[in-house]
């Protein structure tokens, strides 16, 4: 299948330190995604990789009248720690839509990184939604990986549970999965428990979840003013929901006769 790199700069094998691959592939609530490019935002990584993949789906994109093809991007920011973790950043405007798709860019994209660095990837680490029947005040993040040393280091922080046993479906599981199988790196894959509502296309706060366990973990220096405004704006919207919703759940009033105020 077509597949099309572009690097945005150059980039020494020997200038990169202990990278770590932050993945946010859109999906339910688009909790991922958010969570990613809200990283990435506030460390200002830089494009570095521009990839046109032909299993992307054939939608254009149109921004303030500007119109694109579907793309995925990697993002690029140095530390300046000395032992520290230089970040990759990847998202995307869609997922690859077909099986063979998500595999193939998995394979593509790991032999790419594993030039780019010369295989010093220390993690490919994904996050997702997990839809659960009920919504803790901090949201869940539930840990699962193919390096169980690594699991048990995240297992380590509040607010997380061990994913027992299940499914991760599309690119932000099978990642970090094909990285962790093939030798390249251990996955990691962070799943941030959400209910997604009809009339919310977003889930920041499952997003910010996210984002403060990466932030503890890797020592990130993170802005969650945006996050926040988000949420504020998702948590108006829920309230406006909930009273159109309590309105025309109310039973009928009793019809009091011809006599009646009641009409």
């Amino acid at each position: 299948m077509y597949i099309n790199i572009t690097e945005k700069f150059d980039l020494k094998k020997e200038d990169i330190k202990n990278p770590i691959v932050l993945i946010g592939w859109p999906g339910i609530a688009l909790v991922a995604k958010l969570a990613i490019t809200s990283i990435q935002e506030s460390l200002k990584a830089k494009e570095f990789l521009n990839i046109q993949y032909f299993d992307f789906p054939p939608k254009s994109v149109v921004e303030k009248g500007s119109l694109e093809i579907p793309l995925a991007k990697l993002y690029y920011k140095a530390t300046d720690k000395e032992d520290g973790n230089d970040f990759f950043i990847l998202t995307a405007t869609y997922q690859p839509q077909s099986p063979s798709g998500v595999f193939e860019f998995s394979k593509l994209f790991c032999e790419e990184m594993d030039k780019i660095t010369g295989g010093n990837i220390k993690m490919y680490l994904s996050t997702g939604a997990m839809i659960t029947d009920i919504i803790h005040d901090n949201p869940l993040i539930y840990v699962c990986g193919t390096d169980q040393d690594l699991v048990q280091s995240f297992l380590e922080f509040e607010n997380t549970k061990l994913y027992e046993g299940g499914y991760i479906s599309g690119a932000n599981g099978i990642l970090p999965a094909w990285a962790g199988a093939n030798g390249y790196a251990p996955g990691i894959c962070l799943l941030a428990e959400t209910l997604p509502m009809p009339m919310m296309n977003l889930d920041p706060r499952s997003s910010k979840a996210l984002v403060f366990i990466l932030k503890e973990y890797f020592s990130i220096d993170m802005d969650f003013s945006k996050l926040d405004e988000k949420i504020k704006e998702m948590e108006t919207i829920f309230e406006s929901f909930k009273k159109q919703a309590d309105h025309f759940m109310r039973p009928p009033r009793e019809d009091k006769g011809t006599d009646s105020y009641f009409r």
